[in-house]
């Protein structure tokens, strides 16, 4: 495991034992403390490890992790399925995607995505760049996304900085706005476990941080999430709103992949009504 690798599990697991409070795991409330959440000797304890093993964990001088002493910290930190995955990849390097992501799609991808409409589909990677989307996602977001420059063509670019691609996405405040973005920065940080010296994902936060303050607090957090399938609400650019239910295929290159993402409308009416717009 690279060095650096150590150093980022010892910081996720230092930032969930200052999250969970005592009483959650059934100790008793310190009358005080100078320590946010759980001491390490709490964490230690409740993993059966000895408190040096333990500090050396979370200071990132570890020289190796046992599976057994992964899962005895996963329990005792309450990690739930997306958070053991992304330690468990940290630690084994092993990850279900090749690490590279897609920076462009083939010609046959590019047919495919077409022949999809009406149904609104796009094509992105792992660093959120706008790689291709048909002509059903482009009226449905109201956003030309061909128009672009190469540097905009990002969702998370987009959702900050971009009027219409906020309005797509029912953003309507800074309430909204902070929900999506500590979505996608715990997107961001659980594909960062496969690669950790990426230098381009490291220039994507560092951009997504000096534009929004909000964000860095989120990718501080060290949350981490999977992408999934799952129901969203679109505010389409011309038909209204509309539910759809996220389907995900992943596209394989060589040693490269992306994600190409596909929203079914939920009601025939809605299907009927996006392929109207299109004839």
């Amino acid at each position: 495991m690279a060095n650096n690798n150590y150093q980022t599990i010892g910081d996720f697991l230092r930032r969930k034992r200052e999250s969970l409070a005592p009483e959650t795991v059934g100790l008793p409330t310190p009358a005080r403390s100078r320590t946010p959440g759980l001491r390490r000797e709490d964490v230690a304890d409740l993993a059966g490890l000895s408190t040096v093993w333990y500090s050396k964990i979370e200071r990132g001088k570890a020289n190796g992790i046992s599976d057994i002493t992964l899962a005895a910290l996963s329990d005792a930190l309450r990690l739930d399925a997306s958070e053991k995955k992304y330690i468990k990849t940290l630690v084994t390097q092993q990850h279900y995607i090749p690490s590279e992501p897609c920076l462009e799609i083939s010609p046959q991808t590019s047919r495919l995505l077409n022949q999809l409409d009406p149904m609104p589909a796009i094509v992105i990677n792992d660093y959120f760049d706008i790689l291709a989307c048909n002509q059903s996602y482009t009226r449905m977001c109201g956003v030309d996304i061909n128009a672009l420059s190469k540097e905009e063509r990002n969702y998370v670019y987009l959702m900050i900085t971009h009027p219409e691609w906020q309005r797509f996405l029912q953003i309507n405040d800074s309430n909204a706005l902070d929900i999506n973005l500590q979505r996608v920065a715990a997107l961001l940080r659980t594909m960062s476990a496969s690669r950790t010296d990426d230098y381009i994902l490291k220039q994507r936060v560092e951009r997504f941080q000096s534009i929004s303050e909000a964000f860095g607090d989120f990718w501080n957090e060290k949350s981490v999430r999977y992408c999934n399938e799952a129901e969203f609400e679109f505010l389409h650019a011309e038909l209204g709103l509309i539910s759809f239910k996220k389907q995900i295929w992943w596209n394989f290159s060589d040693n490269t992949c992306g994600r190409l993402v596909v929203y079914h409308a939920q009601s025939e009416e809605n299907y009927q009504s996006l392929a109207g717009i299109l004839n």
